[in-house]
């Protein structure tokens, strides 16, 4: 047989009994729903917060796409970039220049391949590769005209030849010249993101 503990008997062990039976219930029971709310309503304060924050930056989207267009259309004024409707007329331009260039410094072109244009953080890159022969003495106002060209214009994978025969400790020998391939490239504001 079970015994009963001393303190539990009685009217005052009734009372004793009903205290720990409503102890346990305010533990077990009261006090983690007491804490479960006040955990939801910290939620929804969160919550609450965070939608006032989306709808702020929701506010001043229109302002935000007003300014991008605005920078758009300033970075396609840049001088240093080609201004042309399509890559297609960028590369057109490009090569047009290029042409002037070679023929002020007495060179020949001799092929021109255009390279695909290159989508690169709102720019289209557009190449040509180029294989010109001209004089030596003009090959650095033809790399200095290519340089300091606006738009610009940029000078990559150069190779240049000279005549392999070319002695120039020969009386009356005639100025060397040179073959130059390269690949000259520039910018165009594509404005696409």
């Amino acid at each position: 047989m079970i015994g009963v503990p001393a303190f539990l008997r009685g009217r005052r062990g009734a009372f004793n009994a009903l205290a720990i039976v409503g102890a346990a219930i305010f533990l077990f029971v009261v006090v983690p729903f007491v804490i479960d709310v006040a955990v939801q309503q910290q939620d929804i304060a969160d919550v609450k917060a965070q939608i006032t924050s989306a709808q702020a930056v929701l506010a001043s989207r229109p302002m935000l796409e007003e300014r991008l267009q605005a920078l758009g259309a300033d970075a396609a004024t840049v001088p240093g970039l080609l201004s042309a409707g399509s890559a297609a007329l960028a590369q057109a331009k490009l090569q047009s220049a290029m042409a002037s260039i070679i023929a002020a410094n007495g060179g020949t072109l001799v092929s021109a391949q255009l390279l695909p244009p290159i989508g690169e953080r709102g720019f289209d890159v557009v190449a040509i590769r180029y294989d010109v022969t001209l004089p030596l003495s003009h090959l650095r106002s033809l790399i200095y005209g290519v340089e300091t060209h606006t738009p610009y214009f940029f000078i990559d994978d150069a190779d240049i030849l000279i005549q392999p025969n070319w002695n120039p400790s020969a009386p009356g020998a005639p100025a060397p010249t040179v073959e130059v391939h390269w690949t000259v490239s520039a910018y165009r504001w594509s404005g696409s993101r």
